[in-house]
């Protein structure tokens, strides 16, 4: 890096930095011009950082070459045996799950997906959002095309085939359960309003409400501003195989507070929740076939017996809505995805996925000593800020690049930017991906953050830039929101470089 326009660009980017904050922590970065095709701006750039969630950039990216934007998951309903004048099914009905992240009220009328700015996995804030809506919308679309279809009543059992691939517990970011059946994220959101006065109970609202959980209400109010403790954790599994989950603790005194109740079990929580919906829509079920667990064999799954059928929007909605809110969840599934519908791997997966993945890096001439990556989301994965852009770079000249730059955050704007640099003259003019990995630090009682962010900017003199900005263990101290002071620093140093070339 040289000449005078780059030494004012580096001592505008570090600005922000040097503050007694970062005074133990690494700062690590590269700017890229798009245009020219040459690094303006390098710190640290060749240091494996914590990529935490800008490495969606690359699950999306990796996502939208390999299936395409207009890739649609299938999800289809079938009946097992033949169906009398009354209307009466002498089999089961079997959903069959296809991986599909979107089984909620994120469909919209006009095929595209819904987002809030907080999204609800990441729960636990005033500001934290579901998207408005019925969560079980698709499934009650599906129950009203059994419906149409004539069935009236079952005598067999309502079953969820989630053998796509088996449930891979929690991902590592919001807790959720990895599943190829995902019903409003596989999650239940739990809207705690406090009382009026310490001591009052609280007010619980569930969605969706299902025969898969009841939740039992001891939480009461608290102090206003004193630490919230609503605690979930008192699950239990009955013997049918739903669940009572006792809410405990206090919430202050103040604003509604959504918090999220991660299904242990998705393929149930499904299963009982489409035969509330088949319910709900005219279709009964024989209670002899209730708890039946055996699936029936894939030769049944014919077109004769195919009685209704969810058709996704495209994968570059789903994209768009995973980078905007950072899900977790639907970045974590897409390496699966690779497995199953490119590699056809019956097992093994992740292998499968990544090493299509990996391919694609290479053939785009991308130096894999620069980078790993063991899940989709982010929960384990390091780059350098050089391989990062480098990859952007590359990812701008590609033909789907217009769906994964529609899904970047816009700071100041949108997504998990929307709250960074908003007096900034670089609002609404930096798209990219924040990251964020964070622990609990006892010796202070605070926490210790990773942050990233990385993207692109079209400069105030209409430069385009390809940039990656990462701090590596910042501390806090208790009470702090770490990681948004954190994100305001790199939003800052984002903003200098629209503001300097």
């Amino acid at each position: 890096m040289i000449g005078a326009a780059s030494a004012a660009l580096a001592i505008a980017i570090n600005a922000p930095a040097r503050t007694s904050r970062l005074k133990h922590s690494v700062v690590a970065g590269e700017v890229y011009d798009l245009d020219s095709h040459r690094v303006l701006y390098a710190r640290n750039a060749n240091l494996l950082m914590v990529a935490a969630s800008t490495t969606k950039l690359l699950t999306e990216g990796t996502s939208l070459a390999l299936l395409g934007p207009n890739f649609r998951w299938t999800t289809p309903v079938y009946r097992t045996g033949p169906v009398d004048s009354q209307g009466v099914l002498d089999g089961d009905l079997v959903l069959v799950a296809s991986g599909d992240p979107n089984l909620s009220q994120r469909v919209q009328s006009n095929g595209t997906l819904a987002f809030e700015n907080e999204d609800h996995a990441y729960d636990g804030s005033p500001e934290t959002k579901a998207v408005p809506g019925d969560p079980l919308a698709v499934l009650r679309d599906l129950a009203a095309q059994v419906a149409k279809a004539g069935i009236k009543r079952v005598h067999g059992a309502i079953l969820v085939d989630a053998s796509l691939f088996a449930d891979q517990g929690a991902e590592s970011g919001t807790g959720v359960v990895v599943s190829p059946i995902v019903v409003n994220d596989n999650i239940v959101d739990v809207t705690v309003t406090p009382g009026a006065h310490r001591g009052d109970r609280v007010e619980v609202a569930v969605s969706p409400a299902t025969s898969y959980v009841q939740f039992v209400n001891r939480a009461t109010t608290g102090a206003r501003k004193s630490d919230a403790t609503i605690d979930l954790s008192d699950d239990v599994r009955l013997s049918n195989g739903t669940r009572r989950v006792t809410i405990a603790g206090s919430q202050p005194m103040g604003p509604s507070v959504l918090y999220a109740y991660r299904v242990p079990d998705p393929k149930t929580f499904a299963q009982a929740a489409f035969r509330d919906v088949l319910y709900d829509a005219g279709v009964a079920q024989d209670l002899s076939g209730a708890m039946s667990p055996v699936l029936p064999s894939p030769a049944s799954y014919t077109p004769a017996n195919l009685v209704a059928q969810h058709v996704s929007p495209p994968l570059s909605e789903d994209a768009r809505i995973t980078l905007k809110v950072s899900d977790n969840l639907h970045a974590t599934l897409m390496p699966y995805m690779w497995a199953v519908y490119l590699a056809r791997a019956t097992s093994d997966y992740l292998d499968a996925g990544f090493a299509l993945e990996a391919r694609l890096l290479r053939g785009a001439g991308l130096d894999l000593e620069q980078a790993a990556q063991q899940d989709g989301e982010g929960g384990s994965a390091f780059f350098t800020p050089d391989f990062m852009v480098r990859y952007l770079a590359w990812a701008r000249a590609q033909s789907w690049f217009g769906y994964l730059f529609r899904g970047l955050p816009i700071m100041g704007v949108d997504g998990t930017l929307a709250g960074i640099q908003r007096t900034s003259p670089a609002r609404g003019k930096v798209f990219a991906k924040t990251g964020t990995d964070g622990s609990t630090n006892y010796l202070n009682n605070g926490g210790i953050v990773e942050k990233g962010l990385a993207g692109y900017v079209t400069t105030r003199a209409g430069r385009h830039v390809a940039f990656a900005f990462y701090i590596g263990a910042m501390n806090g101290p208790h009470d702090e929101d770490t990681s948004a002071v954190a994100g305001q620093i790199l939003g800052a140093m984002a903003g200098a470089t629209y503001e300097s070339l």
